[in-house]
């Protein structure tokens, strides 16, 4: 579609050329655009009435009735109104919008009768199916095995090789170190009792001579 000059009696007018079906204007009330205001295409128009060539003596090659804004009625040949860009736009958003729905509705419903058909075919029971008879009596002679090997003992074997930490001596419930013996607790009395007698029972170092 492009928009191009035409010739009349008086002078040259805009129309369309090379329209696309989906945008010839037949609905009566739906936005268009007269080529007059291809390049304003925030004015609003509606579609009035289509007329074919025959249909009205004052549209011998037919025509477009349309109402503007102000409710005026303006007259355009067939050529020189469309359907409103926009509304093709929003049209075509509705009906991806519907046909995603449909999709999905048809998704839902092919989902219901799968878990329908599962439904139908378990025997009602719940959990893990029961073993082979086989397989049961292969793990019972596995289970029979290990425990004549680990003498009925559960977990790992201790370690034969394992060192065991030595614990200290017990202390009897005390804290802090333990007490002096007799010899030891004698022989600080008596050196004591001699550093007092040499500093003559003061404490500190002793003064210097002057």
């Amino acid at each position: 579609m492009k928009i191009i000059e035409k010739d009349w009696k008086y002078g040259k007018y805009l129309a369309y050329a090379e329209v696309e079906p989906e945008f010839v204007a037949t609905e009566k009330g739906i936005r268009v655009l007269p080529a007059p205001f291809f390049y304003d295409k925030k004015l609003y128009f509606e579609l009035w009435k289509r007329y074919e060539p025959g249909d009205k003596k004052t549209f011998p090659k037919g025509g477009y009735e349309v109402v503007d804004v102000s409710g005026g009625i303006r007259s355009y040949e067939l050529d020189q109104v469309i359907i409103h860009p926009a509304v093709l736009k929003h049209k075509k958003m509705l009906d991806k919008m519907a046909r995603r729905a449909e999709k999905q509705a048809k998704k839902k419903e092919r989902t219901m009768k799968k878990m329908a058909k599962v439904s139908k075919s378990t025997t009602g029971r719940r959990g893990r199916p029961a073993l082979d008879p086989a397989e049961k009596a292969l793990r019972d002679t596995a289970k029979a095995e290990s425990k004549v090997r680990s003498g009925g003992k559960r977990g790992r074997p201790a370690n034969p090789n394992k060192v065991v930490a030595v614990k200290p001596a017990s202390t009897g419930g005390r804290r802090g170190r333990p007490a002096l013996s007799a010899e030891a607790k004698a022989a600080r009395e008596a050196a004591k009792a001699a550093q007092t007698k040499r500093s003559g029972g003061k404490r500190g170092r002793p003064k210097r001579a002057k």
